[in-house]
């Protein structure tokens, strides 16, 4: 398999018509990720009305990251369906097939999320399995980051998130810098309404920041435990 290439479109179109920036959406619209951002966007419009047309949909979506994310969201809109389970398998199978680990971990906390309410069992094995995989991230801040949406999605299941807390936590402290201060304050931020003492934790383990102000804030008023 070919790995996927991912490509950032930027909203600010540095054209000078109108033509130039349709016939530049026309062509994105025709990539992978523009095909995959329809896509995803009409698999949600059709989750809550035809399960087997929104499931055609997704599963006709060739880039990786947006079928996961399809498919996680019909499972995500009808969880009592039979079959809801095998759709955020998979999703993960998607997310798994993709060859940058920073990638894997981080979209598969779409399916990651819901299959924790779930099947916690389940839930664990993938786990374990995305904490092996993002280890092999050799970015620090892209390491950091991919766990970060493991710690996020495993945040509400006690035992999953004590197994992605060291690893993370860990990943953190090798890291330095604004875009490491926002992902501190956005997991702290998820881990306050879950464990106030790991989020104290994690919060007085760095230098205050502009980013972590308001909810620095927020657990000096709240008591640990």
């Amino acid at each position: 398999m070919q790995p996927v290439r991912y490509v950032q479109v930027s909203t600010a179109f540095p054209f000078q018509s109108d033509e130039a920036i349709a016939a530049h959406m026309a062509q994105w619209r025709e990539s992978p990720e523009g095909k995959g951002v329809v896509g995803r966007a009409r698999t949600h419009e059709l989750a809550s009305v035809d399960v087997s047309a929104a499931l055609a949909v997704a599963r006709s979506i060739d880039h990786p990251w947006y079928r996961c994310q399809a498919l996680s969201s019909i499972a995500e809109v009808n969880p009592a369906h039979p079959q809801a389970e095998r759709w955020l398998i998979e999703a993960l199978d998607a997310a798994y097939s993709q060859s940058e680990p920073n990638r894997v971990a981080s979209v598969s906390s779409w399916p990651l999320r819901v299959l924790v309410r779930r099947n916690a069992s389940v839930a664990s094995v993938n786990v374990e399995r995305l904490l092996g995989v993002i280890s092999q991230e050799s970015h620090g801040l892209r390491r950091l980051h991919g766990l970060r949406a493991i710690v996020i999605a495993a945040a509400p299941e006690p035992a999953l998130r004590e197994n992605a807390w060291e690893p993370f936590f860990n990943a953190a402290g090798k890291c330095a810098g604004w875009r490491t201060e926002r992902i501190i304050d956005v997991v702290a931020s998820v881990l306050a309404d879950y464990d106030v003492e790991k989020a104290k934790l994690l919060l007085e383990s760095r230098p205050p920041t502009r980013f972590t102000r308001s909810t620095r804030a927020r657990l000096s008023m709240s008591p640990a435990g």
